[in-house]
């Protein structure tokens, strides 16, 4: 047998056997894991309403509630990108909004901040529908539309600090 054909057979083998190989471990690759991070909420400036088209709000007094209803609403597919905010979270969160207001920081307590999913709708539904659906599985006061926040209201707002 003539060298040149010796060499072209194994390289031949080599690609078949490199060919196997990828097709193996691209066959063998573990599943996507699950959503684990943690989506930080939008900034938006003071006085600038919340998007209300595809957002929906609903709280838990605990972290355990919230964490209960998570594979529920990870697994709606009428809603993408389920943002998942713990009560320790919301806290830190709210001390930094309220760092200018020394008289709301006095009343805010860990336990007394609420666990809060920010789902953003893929539905293409009436919304309505959607929140009466949500609000008879997680009562009718944790579930917020944000397009039904009055324009006004009496309730503490963050003031942000310019700074140039």
């Amino acid at each position: 047998m003539k060298p040149r054909l010796l060499v072209s057979i194994i390289a031949g083998i080599a690609l078949v056997i490199a060919g196997a190989a990828v097709i193996v471990l691209a066959a063998n690759q573990p599943p996507p894991r699950a959503n684990e991070t943690y989506y930080p909420r939008p900034t938006r400036a003071p006085g600038v309403p919340p998007p209300c088209e595809s957002t929906i709000e609903i709280t838990f007094a605990t972290d355990a509630e919230m964490n209960k209803a998570a594979p529920d609403l990870e697994n709606d597919d009428r809603f993408y990108n389920q943002s998942f905010v713990t009560q320790a979270q919301n806290y830190e969160r709210l001390k930094r909004a309220f760092a200018n207001q020394p008289d709301v920081l006095k009343v805010l307590r860990p336990e007394s901040v609420p666990a809060v999913v920010t789902l953003m709708m893929s539905y293409s539904g009436s919304k309505t529908t959607l929140l009466n659906d949500l609000r008879k599985s997680y009562g009718p006061a944790n579930v917020a539309d944000p397009c039904a926040t009055p324009v006004t209201s009496t309730r503490p707002v963050p003031t942000t600090a310019v700074t140039r």
